[in-house]
């Protein structure tokens, strides 16, 4: 059985058991821009936060830390247990995320023209507090 919240496939099975291949997984690490936003829809309540994540290299020849762009992902969050431990950290915060793609299609109008687009999402499995470590 699959159903859809918010743009998102779910897939259910009446077996008592189910025994399944987690594929499409995802770990990032980076920095939350804000507190844990909770979104109540008439299937369930969810939590989103969005998350930065930039890469650093160092330079050779001043020996300095440099930043590369800063990407922003969206993180969505189903697990009462993972939203409960998301609720505990401040805006800032260095986390590990573990999850797994998700893509959401919408359109937009541009010039009288209509365009079909994916937004991509990560479905938070876990998370934990991340040190900060740079290596070099």
């Amino acid at each position: 059985m699959v159903k859809v919240i918010w743009g998102i496939h779910f897939y259910k099975s009446n077996h008592k058991e189910e025994i399944m291949a987690i594929n499409n997984t995802v770990e990032l690490i980076g920095n939350i821009g804000s507190k844990l936003r909770m979104i109540d829809t008439e299937e369930r309540s969810f939590g989103s936060v969005s998350i930065a994540t930039t890469d650093s290299y160092k330079d050779k020849e001043t020996e300095e830390w440099k930043d590369k762009e800063t990407i922003w992902h969206e993180l969505v969050v189903f697990s009462p247990s993972v939203i409960e431990q998301l609720k505990a950290f401040d805006k800032g915060a260095r986390l590990k995320v573990i999850g797994t793609l998700s893509y959401r299609p919408f359109t937009v109008q541009l010039d009288g023209k209509t365009f079909d687009k994916k937004e991509v999402s990560i479905i938070v499995r876990s998370v934990e507090q991340a040190p900060l470590t740079k290596k070099g």
